[in-house]
């Protein structure tokens, strides 16, 4: 079991002397403390000087009344601003966006704007080509029945050299590669039968038929090049062109100098023949050559 606090007993003072003890020490501590500082009755506190009075400062003039005032004012101020501020002015309400009502677009160019018309190079422009080329022939046909011209013994040619000029203008003019090329071919065909039927050579086709072809398609590239203005288009056709040339020599000379299958006497162009044909490869030789150390 817990057990119970006594109760506390209070002290009682033993007797009335030790009342009369304790004031009498603590009055002598207090006597014995205060004895060095304490002050002579007789002495008098010495008298202080009286305060100087502060010179009179003279009036600001004019000018440095009309002075802005310093750094350390305007830090003051703007630290301490006035208690009443001017309420700030209300911003005017946001204008609403203006939304413009929808416009479809338009459905073709504008009249100045229209891209002019492609001719295609496909089935559509050799339909215009051939009917173009009947129409000429026609309208040639015609002239001979009015004027009443023979062309049987040497003009007969001309059948096949005006439907070729005629492909190689429309192709220059509007067609393309599509009519030059079978124009140039047919073109080329054609002077080399005028050339037949006025010599009678007509074994000059063991060696004539490079001048068609390569020839000819190197006439229609090149001329389609020069329409374009295509400058791979015009070295490819002057390329073709070139080597048909070299190939119609190569085969005159040999036809022609040393077997003689025609049986004419060309005279002096025949004798120049084979030192032409010389002269031609060793410049195309040089040429590449010099070429060939330009790119390197």
């Amino acid at each position: 079991m817990p057990r119970a606090k006594k109760p506390r007993q209070e002290s009682e003072p033993s007797d009335a002397g030790d009342q009369q003890e304790r004031p009498s020490q603590l009055n002598q501590i207090r006597e014995a403390i205060s004895a060095p500082g304490r002050a002579q009755p007789d002495e008098e506190p010495p008298e202080l000087p009286a305060p100087q009075e502060a010179p009179e400062l003279p009036a600001p003039t004019a000018e440095e009344a009309a002075e802005p005032p310093t750094v350390t004012e305007t830090a003051t101020a703007v630290a301490d601003p006035p208690a009443a501020a001017e309420p700030a002015a209300a911003e005017p309400p946001a204008a609403e966006p203006v939304i413009s009502p929808w416009v479809p677009p338009p459905t073709a160019p504008p009249p100045g704007m229209r891209p002019a018309p492609m001719v295609r190079s496909g089935a559509g422009g050799s339909g215009l080509a051939v009917g173009i080329v009947f129409v000429v022939v026609g309208v040639f046909f015609l002239l001979i029945r009015l004027l009443d011209i023979d062309l049987s013994s040497y003009g007969w040619p001309l059948y096949v050299i005006i439907p070729g000029l005629t492909l190689l203008v429309v192709g220059f003019v509007s067609l393309g590669s599509g009519a030059l090329i079978p124009g140039g071919i047919i073109t080329v065909t054609g002077l080399i039968l005028a050339y037949n039927s006025v010599t009678e050579d007509w074994a000059s086709w063991s060696y004539a038929w490079a001048l068609v072809a390569p020839g000819g398609v190197g006439l229609g590239i090149f001329l389609q090049g020069l329409r374009v203005r295509n400058a791979s288009l015009t070295r490819q056709g002057r390329s073709l062109m070139y080597w048909a040339v070299l190939i119609f020599l190569i085969g005159f000379v040999f036809f022609e100098s040393i077997l003689n299958v025609s049986g004419h006497d060309y005279g002096k162009i025949g004798q120049a023949a084979l030192p032409a044909l010389l002269i031609i490869i060793g410049v195309t030789l040089l040429v590449r050559n010099f070429q060939r150390q330009g790119k390197t």
